[in-house]
């Protein structure tokens, strides 16, 4: 009767042990996921720049240069950005496509924004000035571009100043 009692003990101690390294595995497993962390995307510049009007709205394509130092594809989904056009407020243009960034990588990848064309005569008077002084005309674009890989999304802030040429610039009009 001792002896089973000590076996009963000893198997239940051992049930009871095992159970608890199980839970903190299960535990840690549960943790990972969510303590992924992502390196930050690397915007290095912007290359055929082209402006269409149409409907009343001006459609921005560039190419933008970036850098993902991450092990994963990272997906750029549908963000707005403030736009500035020789330092003069063009409002909010939208990105409507999903962008993949291959992972370890460093490619052009093509952007579409699309923007009020009202809202881009403000900066014609400020622009003709820069093109009369040959200081060149400054495109920036800055906000949050929303990111991520499957369900772990990221805000990526953006702020790039771009220096348009005569020819881009008159495009817009």
């Amino acid at each position: 009767m001792k002896f089973l009692a000590l076996n009963l003990l000893f198997f239940l101690s051992f049930s009871l042990f095992a159970s608890d390294d199980q839970s903190e595995d299960m535990a840690d497993e549960q943790l990972a996921p969510t303590e992924a962390e992502f390196e930050d995307l690397i915007f290095k510049g912007m290359e055929n720049f082209s402006v269409e009007r149409k409907n009343g709205k001006v459609y921005i394509g560039f190419d933008y240069v970036i850098e993902n130092p991450n092990k994963l594809t990272i997906v750029i989904k549908p963000s707005s950005l403030f736009l500035k056009i020789a330092d003069q407020d063009c409002g909010w243009v939208r990105i409507e496509e999903k962008i993949k960034i291959k992972k370890k990588s460093e490619a052009n990848y093509p952007f579409m924004m699309v923007g009020d064309a009202s809202n881009f005569v403000k900066s014609a008077f400020s622009g003709i000035w820069g093109l009369l002084t040959g200081a060149g005309i400054d495109f920036n674009i800055s906000g949050k571009l929303k990111a991520g890989i499957a369900v772990f999304k990221k805000k990526w802030p953006v702020d790039y100043t771009y220096k348009m040429s005569n020819e881009e610039f008159m495009s817009f009009f």
